[in-house]
């Protein structure tokens, strides 16, 4: 490295630590696993030319089930060399024989997952680097340089549909207290799909994603069949059900969750008043007059109670009567603008798939139903650990 820095070559000189660093990481996994192998197989079948011990052992007989350790012997042992971060490592596996029927016992362990190329360390790296919006290719080409090895595309891909499919550890949730509904639109094989989604947030302001059901519509039953799916109705009442005022997702949960409160978000009716004003009064010369109607509007909607919103809106339909009848009816399931009600707005599931978005904008799609929601599974579990302050990893790979 002196050598290095002296020609006036610091890069150099860093890659050069940062080779022996890797060397040093990838010899001492490799003796950390050997390790836990022989230590395993000793526990169950003891030293060497001496007898097993009468504990069950955690390697099971294809022809007579769960063994003994006393009823197993050693058979010599094969190379295994499985990929780390690192690079290829090389293990000797032990090939065990029944001392019953004579046949092999194949040797697992929780660490090396049979038939399988790449190490777990690999397989957290992967999930990590395309959660974080690397693409395939781009994991690959990265991982590649950090391994010293080649890699393909259905490997990286194979090991996110594992990771997906594995068990998980989601974090406790604490009870909810509004519910947002929505939908996100996204490609699958070229064709539309939407997930239907469920957002909660609790006393405390904390929020997290239930799920996602993949469905070819957003159609009243597509919402029903997803909060049925999704185990909504464990969420005991009382919490409030928030939408855009989508009625298909109004009348799934006027069926799938009975005597639960609706609200509708304040963004949304404000954001069709101004276009039935724009509608109506569409010159430039209109310009105040938008504005003051707009002004109204607030005030109506964000009323701290109710009467103050009835007079607000009897004022209103002296002049502009088409534009309070409109309103009226959609005040009823808009909350006033008080303590009782901090959450307004579905804003909660709008941030939440601005978050989406940024991840899928630059994916053309997905080529399957289970990629995508596969997909859309690591990422809430991803998401609902970020936003709450907690590392995704332990509770994607437990």
């Amino acid at each position: 490295m002196e050598l290095r820095c002296q020609r006036q070559k610091p890069g150099a000189a860093v890659r050069l630590l940062q080779e022996r660093s890797h060397d040093l990481v990838r010899t001492f996994k490799e003796r950390v696993l050997q390790d836990i192998i022989d230590r395993s197989v000793t526990a169950h079948l003891g030293l060497h030319r001496k007898p097993g011990t009468s504990l069950r052992s955690p390697w099971s007989c294809p022809a007579c089930g769960p063994r003994l350790g006393s009823e197993l012997r050693r058979n010599g042992h094969y190379r295994r060399r499985p990929l780390v971060c690192e690079g290829t490592i090389s293990l000797r596996i032990p090939q065990l024989l029944c001392s019953g029927c004579g046949k092999s016992v194949p040797f697992t362990h929780p660490l090396l997952p049979r038939r399988k190329r790449l190490w777990l360390d690999l397989d957290q790296e992967i999930a990590q680097l395309y959660l974080e919006g690397c693409s395939y290719r781009a994991s690959r080409r990265l991982l590649e340089r950090r391994t010293r090895s080649t890699l393909g595309l259905m490997t990286v891909w194979r090991s996110i549909q594992r990771t997906a499919k594995g068990p998980h550890a989601p974090a406790k949730r604490p009870p909810a207290k509004y519910l947002a509904l929505d939908e996100v639109y996204h490609k699958v094989n070229g064709k539309p799909r939407w997930f239907l989604s469920v957002r909660v947030q609790d006393e405390t302001g904390g929020k997290h994603w239930v799920g996602s059901v993949l469905s070819p519509d957003r159609t009243q039953k597509a919402w029903t069949d997803a909060l049925v799916e999704l185990g909504i109705s464990r969420y005991n009442p009382p919490f409030a059900v928030i939408s855009d005022g989508d009625q298909a997702i109004e009348g799934a949960v006027a069926m799938a969750l009975p005597g639960v409160r609706t609200q509708r978000c304040t963004w949304h009716l404000k954001h069709n008043a101004a276009e039935w004003i724009n509608e109506r009064y569409s010159r430039d010369a209109d310009e105040g007059q938008r504005r003051g109607l707009m002004a109204a509007v607030h005030a109506i909607v964000d009323a701290p109670d109710i009467e103050q919103r009835k007079a607000s809106l009897a004022v209103l339909a002296v002049d502009f009567s088409w534009l309070a009848g409109r309103l009226e009816k959609v005040l009823e399931r808009i909350p006033p603008k008080d303590a009782a009600h901090p959450v307004r707005t579905n804003n909660l599931m709008e941030r939440g798939f601005r978050e989406m978005r940024r991840r899928t904008r630059p994916m053309d799609g997905f080529g399957s139903d289970e990629g995508a929601g596969n997909f859309n599974l690591l990422w809430m579990f991803k998401e609902n650990a970020r936003i709450n302050g907690r590392d995704y990893l332990s509770e994607i790979l437990p």
